[in-house]
């Protein structure tokens, strides 16, 4: 009878040790055996590959993106090799990926992806006149995040010297497109607006780096830029009064009429021209006439003749 009920025990006991595994096994090493991959796993080889598909390890760790693992933005991997690697996306992802294709051809659902934590300003680039180029009427020379950021594999905080929306930066990264004369042609755009704005008071005091200087962006606005017909926009009629008198307090009608990229006049260009001229022509002539007058100064103390005299 003893023996009995020790076996009936031994089987309870086993029945539950294997219990015990069964549930360590569902909890623990299934997860850990479908968990996705970490960015360094990805970069292991990704970071020994030419072009485009390069990413530099340490470059990427240095991001504002480096603690994320690459499949929380590449969502759709393809080819034999990322097999069981990637997420689904949701179908609002979906949705902006097929309309920013145009743009996007080589991973649209990875650029998509930046709404998951950009959702506030993806809703105001889709309204803005660069995404309206792109969603709406399909154009491939319209710009997307990584347009003005950059490859979201090395973006930096807006406050580093390194970004391309810096401060000091931004008018660079907005001339990419804007300097363009067949973009100027094609949109109807003011021609050589870059080169108007760095030769402005505004332009010249970004130059020299003030941080008050106002660049494309203080003006226009960022994700949200409206087309200048466009009623809504910080530059359309009246509205330049309010959007100048943030900086400008007391801004009238005719203050704003002087548009900081607006082509120069001929008779206000020849004139600043003339002042230049005449202000370099006066200084050289200062040092002419000083560096002279030491050469006259040497010679005569060389080349004095005769002596005292009683």
């Amino acid at each position: 009878m003893l023996r009995i009920l020790k076996g009936v025990k031994g089987e309870r006991m086993r029945i539950w040790l294997n219990a015990v595994v069964l549930l360590f096994l569902t909890l623990v090493l299934i997860p850990v055996a479908s968990a996705a991959p970490d960015a360094a796993t990805c970069l292991g080889c990704h970071g020994s590959m030419e072009g485009e598909i390069n990413v530099n390890q340490e470059k990427y760790a240095k991001s504002v993106h480096g603690s994320f693992d690459c499949v929380m933005c590449h969502m759709a991997l393809k080819g034999e090799q990322h097999k069981g690697l990637s997420g689904k996306p949701d179908k609002a992802i979906l949705e902006l990926a097929a309309a920013i294709s145009s743009k996007s051809k080589i991973d649209p659902i990875a650029q998509a992806a930046c709404t998951q934590c950009h959702p506030d300003v993806y809703d105001a680039y889709k309204a803005s006149v660069h995404g309206q180029n792109v969603i709406i009427k399909k154009s491939s020379d319209g710009p997307v995040c990584t347009s003005c950021h950059g490859t979201p594999h090395y973006i930096q905080p807006n406050t580093s010297k390194e970004s391309l929306v810096n401060h000091f930066n931004v008018v660079a990264t907005c001339g990419t497109c804007h300097e363009e004369t067949f973009m100027s042609e094609k949109y109807g755009l003011t021609p050589h607006v870059m080169d108007r704005y760095k030769e402005s008071f505004h332009g010249r005091k970004l130059k020299l780096g003030d941080s008050g200087a106002p660049s494309c962006v203080n003006c226009h606005g960022a994700h949200d830029i409206k087309d200048v017909k466009d009623p809504s926009s910080p530059v359309y009629g009246a509205n330049k009064i309010k959007t100048c008198g943030k900086c400008h307090a007391g801004a009238t009608e005719k203050f704003v009429a002087a548009i900081t990229h607006q082509p120069q006049q001929p008779i206000a260009h020849f004139t600043e021209l003339a002042l230049i001229i005449l202000t370099i022509g006066v200084f050289a002539f200062i040092c002419i006439h000083v560096l002279l007058d030491i050469i006259a100064d040497i010679r005569n103390r060389l080349f004095r003749k005769g002596g005292d005299h009683e």
